[in-house]
């Protein structure tokens, strides 16, 4: 059975192209490490460092002392805006050329400072963490120690402005809240003077009602209580009488006192424990609890009669006392309807002097409230509130962090290697070189039978060979001259093949051409027939070349007959067919020359001939001219 053919390339073929194109696969990928190392020699390298700066919020208040406060991503992003400004540029450049503690003017004494505070600002940038207090400096640039001073200078400069400027928005509103107080201070003395002039003796008031509105709230306050005692003492009484009416001894001893009746209450539970403890161990008719039960009435009966007395004592005494409460509900009444009368009737000067005296401790409140921020802000001044402080210093970066020499010449490798991974490929996709079996069964999607080496025979072997015909002929026979080489077990196994794959199947013919002419396929088919005939199978060999017929040159044979005397009916097929003086083995040659080689292959006693030959023939082997030159194939 035929396998099909795949026309999709294999891991191995990837790889053939690889080894084919070794050359530009190795020697471009170098080519761009060494472009990628130069390059990466050349560029200047970049150095960075960094210091970080802490931000620290404290709140002080008068009374209340140092509180610790929490900064905000605006209270962040504002100081970080602060910190990039000019001015620090220029307080940095300063530093530098002061010294600040530090060995720095000796560095930069030949330069001004407007120069170094641009060469500082030049380097520098200002970076906010998220998610935390800190403050980067982060200094870039081509001189290492350079930007450590740079940034060890800027974020003491950062530190020095922010308490500048904290030290004047300090004054700044110490000023504004001293202008506020001045101002509430003389809108107090006014309204002082207002109201002195507003005060006159109340004379539609009564006596004692100079606050009226205080007055009246007293009053309300007052009859309120009057009137939440009068309802308790109402349903008291109500419920006293209630008790009393029902003559439940349970009921008026839970309304009186409980320091009344003390001893009697206490037998009465011992009694009626007593009663329920027998009613468990006898009847209702035993004698035991006939005597509890009278015994519990009798004291009942005698304590119904004392809390009797009793309640109607403390009924008289509550309902006496409600009274008192009817007489004061009254008089408060009458008391706030005078109150209110007396306000209704109050001239509008009264009613002024409320409003500005509400003013006035508004007005006070106000003077209060700026004066004690105006101790948070002096106190603030003399204590180490909002602060900034230097975290970490910058140290001298001892490896430039660009160029990434590795990566540069990494991607450069990688980038080469790919490029001439595509280059190569390229160049296999526009190359028609066939460099192996796979590239031929691939282009012709058929498969290859066999692989015939080059027929090279040992001249002594040629010429002990005594074959009637031309010894370039003799020298392309390998299985007559030297039938233990290679190319004569090539012929066998394609004989094999051809076997195992037409003829067993019931197939006899078999026509082989070639493209061009000079490609061996006349050898080729002459060998195969040897082969075929060697086997045993009983084989004609047909020249059906009849431009260039040289298959008759291969035996001894009369080449004035031949195919074209079949096809042109001048002699019939058992006339033509000669034998070649090797076992099993006939052939038809060409015959005489053919002026219409393509009209006389087309004729059908073609098609009669090879229905001759399949009937006396195991398989019958066709030399065609080639297939582009000429349209005979």
């Amino acid at each position: 059975m035929e396998r099909g053919m795949n026309t999709e390339r294999s891991l191995w073929d990837y790889l053939r192209v690889i080894k084919r194109r070794i050359k530009i696969i190795v020697l471009l990928p170098i080519f761009g490490l060494l472009i990628s190392w130069l390059y990466a020699s050349n560029i200047t390298p970049r150095y960075a460092t960094r210091a970080q700066l802490t931000i620290q919020k404290n709140i002080l208040r008068v009374g209340e002392g140092l509180q610790r406060g929490v900064i905000s991503a605006f209270e962040k992003s504002a100081l970080t805006r602060m910190a990039s400004s000019k001015e620090v540029s220029f307080l940095a450049a300063q530093y530098l050329l002061d010294g600040g503690g530090h060995e720095f003017h000796a560095k930069y004494d030949n330069q001004n400072e407007a120069q170094l505070a641009g060469m500082v600002r030049s380097v520098v940038q200002i970076s906010n963490i998220e998610q935390s207090n800190l403050i980067e400096v982060n200094a870039v640039g081509e001189k290492p120690e350079e930007l450590a001073d740079f940034a060890n200078a800027y974020s003491q400069a950062i530190i020095e402005f922010f308490n500048a400027e904290r030290r004047k928005n300090i004054n700044e509103l110490k000023d504004y809240l001293n202008a506020q107080i001045a101002k509430y201070t003389d809108r107090l003395s006014e309204l002082d003077v207002r109201i002195l002039a507003l005060k006159a003796p109340e004379r539609n008031l009564p006596e004692g009602t100079m606050s009226s509105s205080e007055s009246v709230m007293s009053v309300e306050k007052e009859l309120r209580q009057v009137e939440s005692t009068d309802e308790e003492l109402t349903n008291s009484i109500s419920n006293l009488e209630s008790a009393l009416k029902s003559g439940d001894i349970n009921r008026i001893l839970a309304i009186l006192p409980s320091s009344s009746f003390v001893n009697e209450r206490a037998e009465l539970a011992r009694l009626s424990v007593q009663l329920r403890d027998l009613l468990k161990q006898f009847t209702e008719s035993h004698p035991k609890v006939e005597r509890a039960r009278a015994d519990l009435n009798s004291l009942r009966a005698s304590l119904l009669e004392s809390t009797n007395s009793e309640g109607n004592k403390l009924l008289s005494g509550w309902k006496k006392k409600l009274e008192d409460i009817n007489i004061d509900k009254a008089r408060l009444n009458s008391e706030r309807a005078m109150i209110s009368s007396a306000i209704a009737s109050l001239p509008d000067r009264l009613r002024e002097e409320g409003t500005l005296v509400r003013e006035q401790s508004v007005v006070t409140s106000v003077i209060q409230m700026f004066r004690n921020r105006l101790e948070d802000l002096d106190l603030s001044l003399s204590t180490p509130s909002d602060r900034i402080e230097l975290f970490e210093l910058a140290s001298v970066p001892q490896k430039p962090f660009y160029p990434a020499t590795k990566l540069i010449i990494g991607m450069g490798f990688a980038i080469s290697l790919i490029f001439a991974l595509a280059i190569a490929f390229i160049l296999e996709s526009l190359d028609t070189s066939l460099f192996e079996l796979r590239d031929v069964e691939r282009l012709i999607e058929k498969p290859i039978l066999a692989v015939i080496p080059s027929i090279n025979i040992d001249a002594d072997k040629v010429n002990e060979c005594k074959i009637p015909i031309k010894r370039e002929m003799v020298e392309k026979l390998p299985l007559v001259v030297d039938p233990r080489s290679p190319s004569s077990e090539a012929y066998r196994t394609l004989r094999t093949v051809i076997n195992n794959r037409f003829t067993s199947k019931g197939k006899k013919t078999l026509l082989i051409t070639s493209t061009t002419p000079q490609e061996g396929k006349t050898t080729t088919i002459v060998n195969l027939s040897l082969a075929c005939a060697d086997a045993g199978m009983k084989t004609c060999l047909v020249g059906a070349n009849l431009r260039h017929p040289i298959i008759g040159r291969f035996f001894a044979i009369d080449r004035t007959k031949g195919l074209h005397e079949i096809l042109t009916g001048t002699m019939p097929p058992e006339n033509v067919v000669q034998p070649t003086g090797y076992e099993n083995l006939d052939i038809i040659d060409s015959g005489s020359f053919a002026r219409r080689p393509a009209e006389l292959l087309a004729k059908p006693e073609l098609e009669k001939l090879f229905s001759w030959l399949k009937e006396r023939y195991e398989i019958i082997l066709i030399d065609s001219p080639p297939t582009l030159p000429v349209a005979d194939s």
